[in-house]
């Protein structure tokens, strides 16, 4: 998929892949135009990474040949763990969103939570073709990008790739608004 070996150079930042980046990579339209948006990313300087949060969600019912893909995929990728920090990231998230009007129903999964823990945690950005699962304010568009591909039947589909960074200050803002009355 990616030469992520072949910097010699620390990244200056990374990209965490959200899951669905792992999904699209079976489609062979999706996976060159992927793998050019990532390969264009490493020639900037930034590197490439994971949840290990992913590795569940990818093996979670896998057949054995997607199973074996996912661990190719993943294979050479940074790791980030799922640690307390991250945990305590997400579900302040959760509370976040919901008091900016995000009831339980619109919310992100728990996974994407966990996800969107990861970068704050990390300051890495989120590379998603799911954009509604890190809502604005919370983080911010760096770049979208359109991609193309054709179902078995010729119809064309098109979906919309996006590079989203956490938004640390609006995230501490609300936080901070939210636990002001419990530090009098």
């Amino acid at each position: 998929m990616l030469d992520t070996k072949s910097k010699l150079v620390k990244p200056t930042r990374y990209i965490l892949l959200d899951t669905n980046i792992f999904e699209h990579l079976g489609n062979t339209e999706l996976r060159s135009q992927i793998t050019n948006l990532l390969n264009d990313a490493l020639t900037k300087g930034y590197g490439i990474s994971m949840s290990q949060y992913s590795f569940l969600e990818l093996l979670d019912t896998a057949t054995v040949e997607n199973e074996v893909r996912a661990l190719s995929e993943t294979k050479g990728l940074k790791q980030f763990k799922v640690t307390q920090g991250v945990l305590i990231a997400s579900g302040h998230l959760g509370c976040l969103y919901k008091e900016d009007g995000l009831d339980n129903n619109k919310q992100p999964e728990r996974g994407d939570k966990i996800i969107a823990g990861t970068s704050m945690v990390h300051n890495t950005l989120i590379f998603t073709t799911n954009g509604r699962d890190f809502p604005r304010p919370f983080f911010n568009e760096v770049s979208k990008q359109l991609l193309k591909y054709s179902k078995s039947d010729g119809r064309e589909v098109y979906i919309i790739s996006y590079f989203l960074e956490p938004n640390l200050d609006i995230i501490q803002a609300k936080y901070d608004s939210r636990i002001k009355p419990i530090k009098k």
